[in-house]
C-alpha cells in the first residue's frame, strides 16, 4: 500500500515537471546542482577521488573544474530523464541523432541476437531512442538493476518502456535471453556494463582509464551461448539537450579470455577521455585494487568470512 501511494506521488511530481519545456527544466537544474553540490554534497568525495585517480597530472584547479562540470551535467541529466515521461517523438527526434543502426539490422538479418554494450555515459536513458531506428529485430530489451524502492523502480520502468523497449531484471536476464533464443525470437539486448562487479565475482581484471580494474563478463558469457553479435553504443553530446548516438561493431581484442568485453572497455575509455564530464564519476569504481582483492580472498580461506 505504501509503495503504491509513493508511486502515485512520484508520478504526479515527476509528471508535472515533465510537462514543462526543457528550457524551463534546465533552469530548474541549476537548483538541483546547488542542492547536490553545495548542500547535500552528494558523493563529492567519491567523484573527486575518482577524477584525481584518473587525471593525476592535472592541476587541482583542473580537477575541481571537472568536478563542477560533472555535477552541472548530472543535474541536467536528471531533468532530461524526468522529461522522458512526457516528451514527444518529434522533439526526441530533434534531440537524438542515431547512426550505424544498419549494423544491427544486418546482424539480425543473419539470424544473430544483438548485444549492445554501453556505459553510464551521456544520457543512457535516452539511448532507447536508437530502438526507433531499428525495424529488425522487432524485440528490443534492456537489462536493469532494480531499485531498492519498489515505487521508484516502477516509475523508472514506466519511463524506460516509453519507446518500445522491454525491461528485464538483471537476475532474470539469463533465463529470459535463453528462452527468446530457444523460441527463435530475433532480439536486441542492451547492457550497461561499466559498473564495478560485486566483491564476490571480481575474477577478471584489466587496465581501464589507467587503473587496475575488475570488470563484468556476464554479457559475453551469455552471448556465447546464444551466438550473439556485439556492438558498442557510442554517445556524444554536441550541445545541451542534444546527443549523437552511433552504433559501432566490436572487433574482438587479441589474446583475451573475453575479447569483446575488453574491446568494449577500450572504446568506452576513449569516449570518456573525449568528453569526461558526461561519465558517471559518482560510481565507486576503484574502491579496491587487484592486490587488495587477492589478499582479501586469501584471508577468507584462513579466517572467518567477512565483507569488504
Amino acid at each position: 500500500m505504501k509503495d503504491k501511494l509513493l508511486y502515485h506521488i512520484y508520478i504526479f511530481l515527476f509528471g508535472s515537471l515533465a510537462r514543462l519545456p526543457l528550457g524551463v527544466l534546465y533552469a530548474f537544474s541549476s537548483f538541483v546542482y546547488f542542492l547536490m553540490f553545495h548542500v547535500l554534497r552528494y558523493r563529492k568525495k567519491v567523484v573527486l577521488n575518482n577524477i584525481k585517480t584518473v587525471f593525476p597530472s592535472w592541476t587541482t584547479d583542473e580537477q575541481e573544474a571537472l568536478v563542477r562540470k560533472f555535477y552541472h551535467y548530472l543535474s541536467e541529466l536528471i531533468v532530461e530523464i524526468i522529461k522522458v515521461l512526457h516528451i514527444s517523438e518529434e522533439e526526441m527526434n530533434k534531440r537524438v541523432e542515431a547512426y550505424g543502426t544498419d549494423i544491427v539490422e544486418q546482424y539480425a538479418h543473419e539470424g544473430h541476437p544483438v548485444f549492445v554494450l554501453m556505459g553510464h555515459f551521456g544520457n543512457w536513458e535516452w539511448a532507447q531512442q536508437m530502438y526507433r531506428h531499428v525495424d529488425n529485430p522487432a524485440v528490443k530489451c534492456q537489462i536493469y538493476r532494480p531499485s531498492r524502492s519498489e515505487a521508484f523502480d516502477n516509475v523508472m520502468l514506466r519511463l524506460r518502456s516509453r519507446f518500445n523497449s522491454t525491461c528485464i531484471k538483471q537476475m532474470q536476464a539469463y533465463r529470459s535471453i535463453l528462452k527468446m533464443k530457444q523460441d527463435g525470437t530475433p532480439f536486441l539486448v542492451t547492457f550497461l556494463t561499466d559498473q564495478h562487479p560485486n566483491s564476490a565475482i571480481m575474477k577478471y581484471w584489466t587496465s581501464f582509464l589507467g587503473q587496475d580494474s575488475a570488470y563484468i563478463v556476464g554479457q559475453e558469457e551469455l552471448g556465447r551461448k546464444v551466438d550473439a553479435r556485439y556492438v558498442y553504443l557510442d554517445i556524444e553530446r554536441p550541445s545541451r539537450g542534444h546527443y549523437r548516438m552511433t552504433v559501432r561493431p566490436l572487433e574482438p581484442a587479441e589474446n583475451e579470455e573475453y575479447p569483446y568485453t575488453i574491446s568494449y572497455l577500450k572504446m568506452m575509455e576513449a569516449s570518456i577521455l573525449r568528453q569526461p564530464e558526461i561519465w558517471l564519476w559518482s560510481h565507486r569504481r576503484w574502491f579496491i585494487t587487484h592486490q587488495e582483492y587477492n589478499r582479501w580472498r586469501e584471508t577468507l580461506r584462513t579466517s572467518k568470512p567477512h565483507t569488504i
